[in-house]
């Protein structure tokens, strides 16, 4: 075997992938900072040391995984780092895409994209793992990676092992950004966990033209990529920031004499999801979701929540869209309707838009608060919030955010929460006095 020389990046990520404490390693930043290549070394140095290990490398993609993961793990196995030979030291079966060494231990390739088949991740439910790499983990759910997590058992009092995953990606504002990125940045990073920046400039051996390509590119590829830069959004048409939804948890304790009310989308197709969310005023204290539930079933969910809580029918307001009018015809609140007319004459193409624009202003203004424990239920909603963009925001006209199947091309789902919420800002529009025409100023 070569003697392997770590960067000094790597090598900072190689004492916490080997120590006794760290179970959460997220080695993350721009592109070019040798993140693969440390993750595969990880990987093969496990197999070689603990006979009768199982590890898995993942990616969103498998066929992606097989052209850029695995071409690196075959170079590390290869002459220029472990110097193993194929049929001698290890095999790799093609069909099953597991990789195995003399002394039993195996590498799993597989596949991590969200499925509408395996909604509860079957597929990864009975794997017992010794150790994980997710590369481009940005491109994963936050389910996805706690179920991993939870596999990561195997053999591990025998060896006297602690469960460890490492992540290596891009920038990205997910819950990677929530989970390692932010707290690292604020100092409140737990124990377990820890956050690697990864730059260009961290690799030596890369020609100064690919760097040059990266200088080149356009100004939030380039922010990403090159910078490592996890704030990189400059997007005029992008409503909401990571920074105003970070900042609207727990921002405000609930006034108990202010107005209760429940806004709800309905569930159109059978992947999507029924939300039902709870205000008191403006702070989100109960968020509910269900999954394949008639119209019948859901008007008697809110009707249960109405009178759990104490709220009044008219402050209820559900999305009447499609088969949203069976939920509407059994209540007697509010109907929203996504295309209806703006209200008092401002210059918005639908009242969604307008809901959307003024949940925005209060975001901004530090009016909302998510008063919400579950950080998944977090995650989903930040995620939607920042695919609410405007639609050609360079034009004159009225003002118009993306249709919600250009969301769900930008998510991979459907923004049910988002839209549950925005629904939320009906009466506070409703209310206010007209004034007058929007333009575009008030985003800037």
């Amino acid at each position: 075997m070569a003697e392997i020389n770590l960067l000094p990046k790597q090598s900072i990520a190689w004492r916490y992938l080997t120590d006794d404490v760290t179970n959460e390693i997220c080695f993350g930043g721009s592109a070019g900072g040798s993140k693969s290549t440390l993750g595969c070394i990880w990987i093969v140095t496990l197999c070689l040391k603990y006979p009768g290990i199982r590890t898995l490398i993942g990616r969103t993609v498998l066929s992606t995984l097989k052209q850029t993961t695995f071409k690196t793990l075959m170079e590390v196995l290869g002459p220029k780092f472990m110097g193993l030979t194929a049929d001698t030291h290890y095999s790799y079966n093609a069909q099953s895409n597991v990789l195995t060494f003399q002394n039993g231990s195996e590498i799993i390739l597989k596949d991590l994209e969200d499925k509408p088949s395996d909604v509860n991740k079957d597929n990864l439910g009975g794997l017992e793992l010794t150790a994980v790499y997710v590369d481009e983990a940005v491109q994963i759910s936050e389910t996805t990676f706690s179920i991993l997590k939870s596999r990561i058992r195997f053999k591990l009092n025998e060896y006297n092992l602690i469960p460890k995953i490492l992540l290596t990606s891009n920038p990205g504002q997910n819950w990677l950004f929530t989970r390692f990125y932010l707290p690292h940045e604020q100092g409140t990073l737990d124990s377990n966990k820890v956050f690697i920046a990864s730059l260009p400039l961290d690799n030596p051996h890369l020609p100064e033209s690919y760097i040059q390509t990266l200088r080149e590119l356009p100004f939030q590829q380039r922010e990403r990529l090159l910078m490592g830069n996890w704030r990189y959004t400059n997007d005029i048409s992008a409503l909401f920031s990571m920074d105003t939804i970070t900042q609207s948890v727990y921002r405000a304790a609930p006034n108990p004499t202010d107005v209760k009310r429940l806004s709800v989308d309905v569930s159109r197709f059978g992947e999507d999801r029924s939300v039902i969310v709870m205000w008191v005023g403006t702070v989100i204290t109960e968020i509910f979701v269900f999954r394949k539930l008639s119209t019948v079933q859901l008007s008697e969910e809110i009707k249960l929540l109405m009178s759990t809580y104490g709220v009044h029918p008219t402050n209820v307001i559900v999305d009447t869209d499609g088969i949203g009018s069976g939920v509407g015809d059994q209540l007697r609140g509010f109907n929203f309707v996504n295309n209806s007319k703006a209200l008092h004459e401002q210059n918005f193409s639908n009242l969604k838009s307008q809901c959307y624009v003024r949940l925005s202003e209060m975001f901004k203004q530090g009016l909302i608060s998510i008063n919400i424990n579950d950080p998944s239920l977090i995650d989903d909603l930040t995620q939607e919030l920042l695919s609410v963009k405007l639609k050609d925001v360079d034009k004159d006209g009225k003002i118009a955010v993306i249709s919600k199947d250009e969301q769900k091309r930008i998510l991979g789902r459907s923004p049910d929460i988002s839209d549950a919420i925005m629904m939320g800002m009906y009466p506070h529009i409703k209310n206010q006095k007209s004034t007058g025409k929007y333009s575009l100023s008030f985003i800037k």
